[in-house]
């Protein structure tokens, strides 16, 4: 009788962790979903075509590279201009990723770029300008235009994994106060 009831208690906690297990482990979930988070460049010294970061922005970098320190970013794409790449770099080095550069001047290669990677989770840092297409063309709706001084949004684009059809999930927030 004793070993009836542990058999017992032993398939009913082992169909319960079956069941359970999509809520607890932390990959399940993700095999279903690609994350793609998307920010503008950190503050920039001047207007020049390809202006480095200021302070304020190496700060902004920095807060970003906290943000998304336990996101699992596994892919991160810059464009070819360097305050991109200098807003990615403090993640990237934490997290020893490559960032891949893609010309400013060629947003379609970005959004092929990210329709065929496999990574669930992704770090954009684009423009202001043309941020807004991508995430349309990526099926996003509509975002209020990015001002050329609002260096704060943070945008984060959900995908269903292998689904053609279903409806992405956009959220927009902000990030990381750069005078502080």
């Amino acid at each position: 009788m004793k070993s009836r009831s542990l058999a017992t208690v032993f398939f009913g906690v082992s169909a319960a962790c079956l069941f359970l297990q999509p809520t607890i482990l932390p990959g399940a979930h993700a095999q279903n979903v690609r994350t793609i988070f998307f920010v503008r460049h950190a503050d920039k010294v001047s207007d020049d075509t390809d202006a480095s970061l200021s302070d304020a922005g190496h700060r902004r970098a920095a807060c970003l590279a906290n943000t998304l320190a336990d996101a699992h970013i596994e892919q991160i794409f810059t464009s070819d201009l360097q305050r991109t790449q200098q807003t990615a770099s403090p993640l990237a080095e934490k997290l020893h990723l490559k960032p891949v550069a893609i010309p400013l001047s060629q947003p379609e290669k970005l959004i092929e770029a990210i329709r065929s990677g496999k990574a669930e989770n992704v770090l954009v840092v684009w423009h202001d300008q043309t941020l807004p297409g991508i995430l349309r063309a990526l099926g996003a709706p509509e975002i209020t235009p990015i001002t050329h001084t609002e260096y704060d949004r943070f945008l984060i684009l959900t995908l269903a994994a292998g689904k053609k059809h279903s409806e992405p999930r956009l959220t927009t927030l902000r990030y990381c106060d750069s005078q502080n």
